[in-house]
């Protein structure tokens, strides 16, 4: 039986990969500036695919930020449903 200074306590929790949620936000830029492009009648001085370009970036930076609090969000619930176990270390033959 290990003594108790061999035993030791590690948490184990999951964490979301951030990277999907900033691309989800990127898509959900894009689409809003597709309808919000395709829904409006075009500017005399720029194309289309110049205005998507504009209202792409222009609807990055808010879809960024919402994506970014949702991941630290949902990595702040995942943290409370840590789980802690005793361990011991296995015995070298």
């Amino acid at each position: 039986m290990p003594s108790h200074e061999q035993r030791r306590q590690v948490t184990v929790r999951t964490t979301p990969k951030l990277v999907p949620f900033l691309v989800a936000g990127l898509a959900v830029a894009f689409t809003a500036a597709v309808i919000t492009v395709y829904s409006t009648a075009p500017a005399e001085n720029y194309s289309r695919p110049a205005s998507l370009g504009y209202m792409t970036f222009v609807y990055c930076l808010p879809a960024l930020a919402l994506s970014a609090t949702a991941w630290l969000v949902t990595e702040k619930v995942l943290r409370r449903r840590a789980s802690t176990y005793d361990i011991t270390p296995a015995e070298r033959k």
